[in-house]
């Protein structure tokens, strides 16, 4: 079990995914997240969603809207019933697809767009690859990774590197588009 960190819905349960192959975004770096990020009124992605518990922490830090992107059947059903136990039905898009094809088929863009995508699966180059097409000039990528997978400079040329925080073996990378 974990609690949301921040904002309105702060010290409410958030289920974990019941595999143990799901790593979690640290209460730390959610805090962290959370105030360095304006999330009020903003529509965001929460892509490599896990149990959802990022994307619930800019609902409760006043996003208008989240869409949360995972590919395994376990991380779906535990972010529906997460979003069900904190009322947020109205305010959420559940997609179960793979991080990369998500990227490549949907047609909008987002304001924020988190990713904690697995580690050692060597998919981060991949997203950061096709992050631009869900962004625009104004909108703001992070990308959690381990130090160990730190995406090269030239992966995506038409985003940049605007801030960076460690946080041991994690790193959170922002982006934004050129």
């Amino acid at each position: 079990m974990l609690k949301v960190e921040t904002g309105k819905l702060k010290g409410k349960n958030v289920e974990i995914v019941p595999d143990s192959r799901t790593r979690y975004t640290s209460a730390i770096v959610r805090r962290s997240l959370s105030n360095m990020v304006d999330f009020e009124g903003k529509v965001c992605l929460d892509l490599c969603a896990g149990s959802g518990a990022v994307g619930i922490e800019m609902l409760s830090n006043g996003a208008r809207h989240v869409t949360f992107v995972d590919v395994s059947n376990l991380a779906i059903a535990t972010i529906k019933k997460n979003v069900k136990s904190l009322e947020l039905e109205g305010k959420v898009d559940i997609r179960k697809i793979d991080a990369r094809r998500f990227l490549e088929s949907h047609a909008g863009v987002f304001d924020i767009i988190y990713s904690d995508p697995p580690y050692e699966l060597g998919i981060v180059e991949e997203i950061v690859s096709r992050i631009h097409s869900v962004m625009d000039e104004d909108s703001l990528f992070v990308l959690q990774c381990s130090k160990r997978e730190r995406p090269k400079d030239n992966v995506n040329e038409r985003i940049r590197l605007i801030k960076e925080k460690d946080y041991g073996d994690t790193l959170l990378l922002f982006f934004q588009k050129v």
